[in-house]
């Protein structure tokens, strides 16, 4: 015999409007091959924040062991992972692409 209890409605929060970063914050999502950091959405991290922080926080939340070699990129140019996001030139709402360097192949 199944159990046919519904569960209440739970709607996932979301923002109908994109907001606007507090001052010195800027929107950031990480997405990898295993997913997107959050899994929807952006978070809000402050701008003198290391890149790396917050690519550290996304592999482990996607439950990625191994990023050695990965590099981060936010419309095809590299981050300086250990710098800032200010230091990177980076503001607003970004999207930073993080996954194994592209090798050519011949």
């Amino acid at each position: 015999m199944t159990n046919h209890d519904p569960k209440p409605h739970d709607p996932k929060p979301h923002d109908p409007k994109p907001r606007d970063p507090k001052p010195h914050h800027l929107l950031v999502a990480i997405v990898t091959t295993s997913g997107s950091y959050p899994e929807e959405g952006f978070d809000e991290v402050p701008e003198q924040q290391p890149v790396k922080a917050q690519l550290d926080l996304a592999a482990h939340k996607l439950h990625i062991t191994t990023t050695t070699d990965w590099i981060a990129t936010v419309g095809g140019n590299e981050l300086k992972v250990e710098q800032s996001y200010a230091a990177n030139d980076l503001r607003g709402k970004i999207e930073v692409i993080y996954g194994p360097r592209e090798t050519g192949g011949g």
